[in-house]
């Protein structure tokens, strides 16, 4: 129906054409996809696979977010930090200064100094808190 509209209004398309010419059970069959005529008409529609997806920041910085909120409720500071380090994962952006670099510089110290460690527990509270959701760049620009 929308593509006889759309035929009707003067777009063109040799998909379009097969789409409105399509019976109702030729329609569900699925053949002539509605994305596909809409991109050969110059209007392509990104597939999204994951809800997620569809607000461009909230791959990251929902992930994110989730860490600091959980951090001292349920997780201690280093596990927060582990899960914000996988998050940001292969992004260079967020590895940049006072990003994941200086996050694995304090893992590595509690790592190391046993006896720093609750010191070093507030360095990365504090650096967590920090992280604000304008400084996560989105997953789709």
């Amino acid at each position: 129906m929308v593509a006889a509209q759309w035929l009707f209004e003067g777009r063109d398309s040799p998909l379009l054409r097969e789409l409105a010419s399509l019976t109702s059970t030729e329609a569900l069959q699925g053949d002539v996809r509605l994305v596909d005529v809409l991109a050969e008409l110059g209007h392509p529609v990104r597939e999204v696979g994951s809800p997620y997806e569809q607000l461009p920041w909230r791959g990251r910085w929902e992930g994110i977010w989730w860490a600091v909120d959980r951090m001292d409720r349920t997780h201690p500071a280093y596990a927060s930090a582990q899960y914000v380090l996988e998050v940001i994962g292969d992004n260079e952006d967020l590895w940049g200064p006072d990003g994941g670099q200086e996050l694995m510089a304090m893992l590595r110290a509690w790592d190391d100094d046993v006896d720093r460690r609750s010191q070093i527990n507030d360095q990365i509270r504090r650096h967590l808190r920090n992280l604000r959701e304008q400084d996560v760049p989105p997953l789709i620009e």
